[in-house]
């Protein structure tokens, strides 16, 4: 019901389960993007699984900041964008660390999001708390430009030895103005 009828983004997309759950729920198009062509090829299996044209769909192998700066120069935009970046990874050209790259991530999303779209984000970096991590989001956007509504955190496990530190954490973002 999110993804009805709107032009969708993944990032960082692994295997492609929020894809196939935004296609699934009638998106117009979605754009998946992951740094490893092993994932991209699992995320193609996957629609197939589903019964989804993989021709109807985007699969960029590439890194995700590079991508944003290109759809950035071609001005592409789109209405939701999911975004479940690794606390650190690494490309043959590039080094990611959500500590020191997050706010250059957020600021290029941001730019590549229609007015009143969305943005799912989680993480599970476990040094932030969810209060640093929508910090570190919104560092370098404008105060009254954006609502976030925090996700509801999951059930405790009381297995964990340290639930509290070690629960993804993420929120949703929409844009009021650029």
């Amino acid at each position: 019901q999110n993804s009805e009828n709107k032009k969708v983004l993944n990032l960082f997309s692994y295997t492609s389960g929020f894809s196939v759950a935004a296609a699934l729920g009638k998106a117009t198009q979605v754009t998946t993007v992951d740094a490893s062509p092993s994932f991209l090829e699992w995320s193609k299996e996957n629609f197939l699984l589903n019964k989804l044209p993989v021709e109807s769909h985007e699969f960029f192998c590439q890194d995700t900041l590079l991508f944003l700066a290109g759809s950035l120069k071609r001005a592409r935009k789109w209405d939701l964008i999911i975004c479940d970046p690794p606390s650190f990874g690494r490309t043959k050209t590039t080094v990611w660390k959500i500590e020191k790259d997050l706010p250059e991530l957020a600021t290029a999303m941001w730019k590549c999001l229609n007015v009143k779209g969305r943005m799912l984000f989680t993480c599970n970096y476990e040094k932030w708390t969810l209060d640093d991590v929508i910090k570190n989001f919104t560092l370098k956007l404008k105060k009254d430009s954006y609502r976030i509504e925090p996700l509801p955190a999951p059930g405790l496990d009381i297995e964990l030895p340290d639930a509290l530190t070690n629960l993804t954490k993420g929120f949703l973002i929409t844009k009021l103005q650029n």
